[in-house]
């Protein structure tokens, strides 16, 4: 496989560009993810009694569903993946 006559001269460019794949891959299933999951509403609520009240138990709070966070988990590793390819592309000298 490896020929010592010939070295390989940028051993990180596979690191980079796997980098970058996997953060191009997390992005678009993250996409994908909250896109499924947008009109999906959270699932939990009191079940020992009713409400004394008409009102809305917490007015102006958002609550996500497993689907909206797996998507906004599968967003933030492709932002993490794609910071950790920047790195490389900047830190990258030139011999």
């Amino acid at each position: 496989m490896d020929d010592p006559r010939h070295p390989r001269k940028h051993p990180r460019r596979g690191a980079a560009a796997l980098a970058g794949t996997i953060a191009l891959l997390a992005l678009v299933a993250g996409v994908a993810t909250l896109a499924a999951g947008s009109g999906e509403k959270a699932d939990f609520g009191w079940f020992a009694y009713a409400p004394l009240s008409a009102g809305a138990f917490a007015p102006g709070m958002l609550f996500l569903g497993p689907l909206q966070i797996t998507g906004w988990l599968l967003v933030v590793l492709a932002a993490c993946a794609a910071a950790f390819w920047a790195g490389l592309a900047v830190g990258r000298r030139s011999r």
